[in-house]
């Protein structure tokens, strides 16, 4: 009976304080009563999305491109000349130089003999000449002396007291003189023209010891030089020097044909070179007009305003610019695609609206709108599929969040 008791006291006491707790509850921290029981259900607040407002910016569309340093022009500087030994050398890789400055020496001590010997050879000439002169002013006056014969043959003849005899031998001794003087005219022809061979050996001797020293034609930067002390050269074993004509480098790109269509001479471009502090800049000077058939690559050459950073073979990035504009913007994250099609989700008076849109230039994280909305309308940050059209939604902009605009 005692233990019965026992338990009926202890429920009492449990069901007392249990509804002392629900009263406790139901008053308000001012004591009056609440409106609602306290496990009354409450209404969810709508989603926070982060958005952000179209805004007008200038933006830049580049093309980037790949390629290799090289000489805008390269001038090759060889002989002809054949079996020739360098004797010094006077300029190396890296040197720039100016034209007609002195490269290289070849010997030239067989060429000063064939010279020497083209004077002799000259001289032997001009003596054959001055002989042959002399025998001309002979045979003019045994010419004149024969003529004179033969007048003096034909009077007597005439008044006939010379035999015919006398006069046929008369006028023989004329042609005989005649045929004498013109013989002698050509051998004087002949020396004369011997004189003239020697002299164009001459010239060429001495032209040859001229190319001994090896000069520049142009200005310029060495680029490679290929001639050794004690080498022999010849017309067939290539350069003995390369220059880049005026020092002048610039960035020779591939290009996809597809992108071809964008580029015009005169845009001006960033070149980064491996291993480079900085960009240098530079500006489209041509554009090959050729497409590699296998590849289905162009070429576009791109000047360097300064050359002297960078060296030719560098392995270089062009950052070409193709356009620069101010226009309507969001962050490239906004757009979502159907497809081919563009669109944003704008956000209005805490609704979603899907709007679809045209789009223009993209820079550096930034897609131009064109067409679709204004500069002011908020979108959507990042367009994804958490939320859809018609949904309502709690805008939170950057400025909400403390978040930087990039």
């Amino acid at each position: 009976m005692k233990k019965s008791r026992i338990l009926v006291l202890t429920a009492l006491a449990l069901l007392g304080g249990a509804a002392a707790y629900g009263y406790a509850q139901t008053v308000q921290s001012d004591g009056s009563a609440a409106a609602e029981p306290a496990a009354a259900i409450r209404t969810a607040a709508p989603p926070a999305i982060r958005v952000v407002a179209a805004e007008r910016r200038e933006l830049v569309e580049t093309l980037v491109v790949t390629g290799s340093i090289v000489p805008r022009q390269e001038a090759a500087v060889g002989v002809d000349l054949s079996g020739m030994i360098v004797q010094e050398l006077l300029a190396d890789e890296g040197d720039v130089v100016k034209k007609g400055a002195v490269l290289a020496v070849l010997d030239r001590s067989m060429l000063d003999t064939q010279l020497a010997q083209a004077e002799a050879n000259r001289a032997q000439a001009e003596a054959s000449i001055a002989q042959v002169a002399a025998q001309i002013t002979d045979a003019e006056i045994g010419v004149r002396q024969a003529s004179e014969a033969l007048e003096r043959a034909r009077e007597l003849q005439r008044k006939g007291i010379a035999a015919q005899s006398q006069l046929d031998n008369a006028v023989n001794a004329y042609d005989s003189a005649l045929a004498k003087l013109e013989s002698a005219r050509k051998a004087l022809a002949a020396s004369t023209a011997q004189l003239g061979v020697i002299d164009a050996q001459k010239r060429n001797v001495e032209l040859q010891i001229e190319k001994t020293q090896v000069r520049s034609p142009v200005d310029g930067l060495i680029l490679d030089r290929n001639a050794t002390l004690g080498g022999i050269v010849g017309a067939s074993g290539g350069a003995l020097f390369r220059i880049a004509i005026d020092g002048d480098l610039e960035l020779s790109a591939s290009v996809a044909e597809t992108s071809l269509g964008r580029l015009k001479a005169g845009m001006p471009a960033e070149i980064s070179v491996a291993g480079g502090s900085g960009p240098v800049p530079g500006t489209v000077r041509k554009i090959e007009p050729e497409i590699n058939q296998t590849t289905r690559m162009g070429v576009v050459r791109i000047a360097l305003d300064d050359s002297e950073v960078v060296r030719a073979g560098n392995f270089a990035r062009g950052a070409i610019e193709t356009m620069r504009r101010d226009g309507v913007a969001v962050p490239s994250a906004a757009l979502v695609y159907r497809g081919t099609d563009g669109f944003l989700q704008k956000v209005a008076e805490g609704r979603i609206s899907t709007v679809p849109v045209r789009i223009g230039v993209r820079s550096e994280g930034f897609v131009e709108v064109v067409e679709g909305i204004a500069a002011g309308d908020e979108v959507v940050s990042r367009a994804g599929t958490f939320v859809a059209d018609g949904d309502v939604v709690t805008p939170v902009r950057d400025e909400e969040t403390g978040a930087v605009s990039q």
